[in-house]
C-alpha cells in the first residue's frame, strides 16, 4: 500500500481489529462486510459502521496469523482503494488504468493551497518593511490561496 495507512488497527493470534475512516461510508462498509464474510477462515465477530470498524476472529491453529492478516489487508485494500487494486481476471486492463481518483487530486490541491497560504502570509509580513504595494500583493496572493482552500473544504465548512 503506497502511502496509505493500514486498515488493521491491531492483530493478535486469533483476532484482528480493522478500523479505517473510509469504512464509515456505507457503500464501502457493506462491500467490506460482504467480502470479509465470504472468507472461509475468518469470521466477523463485531462490526460498527459509525466508526468504520470490524472485529474479526479466526482459528490461529488452522491459519497462521501472518497469513490471516495478509488476506484481510489485501481484501480491504481492494475495497478501500479500488483504483490501486490489481485488475480482476475478467476485467480489461484499460478499465483498471482509468484516471486517478478525484479525492486524491482534491487533497493535493488543498495541500498546495495551504502551503501557498503559509508562504504568502510570511512574505506579506516580511513585506511590511518594504512597501505597501508589495505587502498588498502578497496579501492578495494569500486571499487567493485561502479561497482555493475554502472551495475544497466547502462541505466541511458549512456542516
Amino acid at each position: 500500500m503506497t502511502g496509505r495507512t493500514s486498515p488493521i488497527a491491531s492483530a493478535v493470534p486469533g483476532r484482528i481489529r480493522v478500523r479505517h475512516p473510509l469504512l464509515r461510508r456505507t457503500d464501502r462498509f457493506q462491500e467490506a462486510l460482504g467480502r470479509l464474510e465470504a472468507l472461509d477462515a475468518v469470521r466477523v465477530t463485531e462490526s460498527n459502521p459509525a466508526v468504520g470498524s470490524f472485529l474479526l476472529s479466526y482459528d490461529s491453529a488452522a491459519v497462521a496469523p501472518d497469513e490471516a492478516r495478509s488476506q484481510v489487508e489485501t481484501l480491504l485494500t481492494a475495497v478501500l482503494y479500488p483504483a490501486e487494486a490489481p485488475p480482476q481476471p475478467d476485467e480489461p486492463a484499460s478499465v483498471a488504468e482509468s484516471k486517478p481518483a478525484a479525492p486524491e487530486l482534491k487533497w493535493r490541491i488543498n495541500r498546495a493551497a495551504k502551503i501557498g497560504m503559509m508562504g504568502s502570509m510570511a512574505a506579506a509580513l516580511a513585506a511590511l518593511g518594504v512597501g505597501k504595494r508589495v505587502h498588498a500583493g502578497f496579501g492578495t496572493l494569500f486571499v487567493a490561496f485561502m479561497l482555493v482552500h475554502m472551495t475544497v473544504q466547502r462541505k466541511r465548512l458549512f456542516q
